[in-house]
């Protein structure tokens, strides 16, 4: 079974083409054949590698909605002369660029096409219109995703399968960096993802720097992720630094680059943070869980999903600077009592990547079926 994921990434980042090896990783090579089509700027820089076909025109997303319109119509284009060479039994959308493509094939090529919405949009209707669609299938990561569209989970038109956490992380020894403050030793926050606005790192900084120096000084916030190829990513990254310097936290904030060792990154910390307003379904969250890592997270997204608040994290108001700081002076001031490392790894078990593997699995053998009928 030949599967084609239209994706569109310009780079070789993010939650999503990690979904797509544990994929291909997972699932039995005598059975499915993944192959992911990007733009044709993307370069492969992590393993283990995939097989890819380009187009000038696919795009992930994009700010300019008249952009990813006009993109999404000459990526169908793009994508109908490659399925005129090429059989593929199983057409997988990922992103918002992509979908604008899908439901053209939809339409105009009456296909069954999957899709799997990685995104809290403020444009509901359109991923509305999607799962109203006869030939789309739709997959949603998470309950607050679901709730979040006004969508009734109802398979197999509407599927919850979650971004799965590596199933090796599972089997790795535990973390053995527990915070205890009677050792007076520093705090030590990390932050793993792209330098981009909507994961909202600016919050963490404002947080620190709006600590009393008594308590900033007991603080140590690492971020590991790389800036985007676009010029916003830069600036943003810019406008970090700037903050930063300005504020007087060069010894409390460091920006640490791409890292190809998130495990190493994540073990340096007592907890890992993800401040994001709507994070989808953060795998680093569900990695740093699954080492026995306690997190800090903003109450939205997956995260009031994936964390149980008082026993594998702590919880602060998405997007409240002052709610942040609160909770970080909460755990320096010891009262935040997590669960045991054993006992934080046994909550993620759920959410491993071969259970997420055998449910695509079994809506990719639906969907092939889907297909030979209509072309017989």
């Amino acid at each position: 079974m030949r599967i084609l994921h239209l994706v569109g990434q310009r780079e070789d980042n993010g939650g999503i083409l990690s979904v797509i090896r544990s994929l291909q990783e997972i699932g039995p090579l005598s059975r499915y054949t993944h192959r992911v089509w990007v733009h044709k700027s993307y370069r492969e820089t992590r393993l283990p590698p995939l097989s890819y076909r380009y187009s000038p025109f696919i795009r992930g997303d994009s700010p300019r909605h008249f952009s990813i319109l006009i993109k999404g119509m000459l990526a169908f284009l793009s994508l109908r002369r490659l399925l005129a060479r090429e059989l593929f039994h199983v057409l997988h959308a990922h992103t918002r660029g992509s979908l604008v493509t899908a439901l053209m094939v939809a339409r105009f090529l009456q296909r069954p096409i999957l899709f799997t919405n990685h995104a809290y949009a403020r444009r509901k209707w359109l991923y509305q219109k999607a799962a109203a669609n006869k030939q789309m299938t739709t997959v949603l990561l998470t309950p607050n995703m679901a709730r979040h569209y006004g969508l009734e989970v109802d398979p197999p038109r509407v599927n919850l399968i979650f971004s799965g956490c590596s199933d090796a992380f599972l089997d790795k020894p535990l973390t053995e960096k527990q915070w205890n403050p009677a050792l007076g030793e520093t705090l030590k926050l990390a932050g793993l993802g792209t330098i981009v606005r909507w994961k909202n790192w600016y919050l963490i900084l404002q947080a620190l720097a709006d600590l009393p120096e008594a308590l900033r000084s007991r603080v140590e916030f690492s971020l590991w992720g790389p800036e985007q190829d676009d010029p916003d990513s830069k600036c943003y990254a810019k406008e970090l630094r700037e903050f930063i310097n300005e504020n007087g936290l060069e010894k409390t904030a460091y920006l640490r680059g791409c890292t190809n060792q998130p495990e190493k990154a994540l073990r340096s910390a007592h907890f890992v943070t993800v401040a994001s307003e709507n994070e989808p379904c953060s795998v680093s969250l569900m990695e740093a869980l699954a080492l026995g890592v306690p997190a800090l997270v903003s109450a939205s997204g997956g995260n009031i999903d994936i964390v149980r608040e008082g026993e594998t994290g702590v919880v602060f108001d998405s997007g409240n600077k002052e709610s942040l700081r609160a909770q970080i002076t909460s755990i320096l001031e010891g009262r935040q009592a997590m669960l045991p490392p054993p006992q934080i790894r046994e909550t993620i078990r759920e959410w491993a990547a071969s259970e997420m593997t055998s449910k695509y699995n079994q809506l990719y053998d639906r969907m092939a079926d889907l297909y030979r009928h209509q072309v017989r």
